[in-house]
């Protein structure tokens, strides 16, 4: 199974107000989903069901959240793609430590454990060589790191706006990248200091 540590918002909530994870979210996962085991301290999961998942399930129409209060012991079993979610550490919890593991029940054998607490994006799909993955418009809030071996790179579109491009064919499960350097290429051939 591959599998990953949950480390948000995981910590320690001494104040009196609760602790936000995310906002509301999917995840863009291939897997059945992921059980969620509450090793110290609580964490509350607000979760409600996507279109999809009512139109697979009729008796959950109308979509209402439902808390889920995960106390030390706990294990929440979810699809993080069916599932819109939130998280929140309750006030005065003095630590809450949770760990998430990838279940795979269509009998796949997915790769070697590859585990990590570094946020970024990664390709759900192939992407070929020149796509657009991200415009200034929809750039998610979220630095892209760095790396001398990018697949990614910052250009100037059609309509005259940044976007990022694939460098070259990405593979799905891929981490997207960009340059280590200060300066990127661009169609034309002049470069920009970023």
């Amino acid at each position: 199974m591959a599998c990953l540590l949950e480390f948000s918002p995981n910590g320690r909530n001494m104040g009196g107000r609760a602790l936000r994870g995310r906002p509301e979210h999917t995840d863009a996962i291939q897997h059945s989903g992921t059980w969620h085991v509450q090793l110290k301290g609580e964490k509350v999961w607000t979760v409600r069901p996507t279109a999809e998942l009512q139109r697979q399930a009729p008796s959950l129409k109308g979509g209402k959240p439902v808390k889920i209060h995960c106390r030390e012991g706990d294990v929440l079993c979810i699809n993080t793609r069916l599932w819109w979610h939130k998280t929140h550490i309750p006030a005065g919890c003095k630590l809450s430590i949770s760990v998430a593991r990838d279940m795979y029940l269509d009998g796949t054998r997915p790769g070697a454990c590859d585990m990590t607490n570094i946020e970024g994006h990664y390709a759900v799909r192939p992407i070929q060589k020149g796509a657009i993955i991200f415009t200034e418009d929809n750039a998610p809030q979220l630095q892209l790191p760095r790396s001398s071996s990018s697949n990614c790179g910052v250009r100037e579109g059609q309509d005259g706006r940044l976007v990022v491009a694939a460098k070259r064919a990405i593979r799905k499960g891929e981490w997207f990248s960009i340059s280590e350097s200060e300066e990127e290429e661009e169609p034309r051939g002049r470069k920009r200091k970023r």
